[in-house]
């Protein structure tokens, strides 16, 4: 996305480059021509000429001086380097679906919800510790299918149709907290819906909760972050949920949470994705 902007920038720039020396090049003729008429000595004339020719190869050079320069800039930007993002930054939003034949291996936590067995340790000892310090935290959810994904989309329209809202309007109302299927966290087994076991109710006073304010606090140590941070909806496309946490390791977490970016702002700003 970030590379894409630039040559778009570069391209803009060179564009009017281009015109301008079109301009100067036009120019030129005009005050050659009206010279020549008006210049009725022959001598004259050829002076005036060779100083037209002059000014107008200086013109030429500074234009093409600044035109390849551009040209460089963007032959700099094509050859950037891509990173090849790992698979725990995976991205999967409304922008970047699932690839149509993502296979995992799932392993059950001890609520009975399955992750993707890589991540499966750094979850439980996540939860483990938690516990240990008296946190009383409820898995709500984890990995789930597309096609799971795809009941919960519709059923949360219809609750959305069943409140007034027209079709289109329960649609978009639906998009901002459910993903729709093949676009969801949950469908890679790297992401889990945490809450408290005195407040289950999946909305911002969650985040009130002393269980949530431990994770905000932790869960970067073991590789999870806070997936859909307050006001970062115009990045991520998702409200604000204080109970759901994605797995990107513990050095990148770790990196996030102290930039206190998103992961599509991460991913842009070190990986150019």
């Amino acid at each position: 996305m970030r590379i894409l902007k630039k040559i778009r920038r570069i391209n803009a720039r060179m564009s009017r480059e281009t015109k301008r020396l079109l301009l100067v090049g036009v120019a030129t003729m005009l005050v050659g021509s009206f010279l020549g008429g008006k210049i009725a000595g022959a001598s004259e004339r050829k002076k005036a000429e060779k100083e037209l020719s002059e000014v107008t190869e200086q013109l030429k050079a500074e234009g093409q001086h600044k035109v390849d320069a551009l040209q460089g800039q963007l032959d700099a930007v094509l050859s950037t380097e891509i990173k090849d993002v790992p698979w725990y930054l995976a991205l999967v939003n409304s922008d970047h679906p699932m690839e149509q034949d993502y296979d995992l291996e799932l392993t059950e936590l001890e609520s009975g919800y399955s992750v993707d067995s890589r991540i499966a340790d750094e979850a439980k000892k996540m939860l483990s510790d938690a516990k240990a310090a008296g946190m009383k935290i409820v898995v709500c959810s984890a990995y789930r299918s597309v096609a799971r994904q795809k009941q919960v989309f519709n059923d949360s329209v219809k609750d959305r149709l069943n409140q007034g809202m027209d079709y289109w309007e329960a649609f978009e109302d639906t998009r901002l907290s459910v993903a729709e299927p093949g676009t969801s966290e949950h469908a890679m087994g790297l992401a889990l819906d945490l809450v408290s076991n005195q407040y289950t109710e999946l909305d911002e006073r969650q985040e009130t909760t002393k269980e949530a304010k431990w994770l905000a606090e932790n869960c970067y140590k073991y590789g999870f972050i806070l997936r859909y941070p307050p006001s970062k909806t115009g990045v991520t496309g998702i409200i604000y949920e204080p109970w759901h946490y994605r797995y990107v390791g513990v050095e990148d977490a770790t990196k996030i949470t102290e930039l206190g970016v998103t992961l599509e702002e991460y991913l842009e700003e070190y990986y150019g994705k």
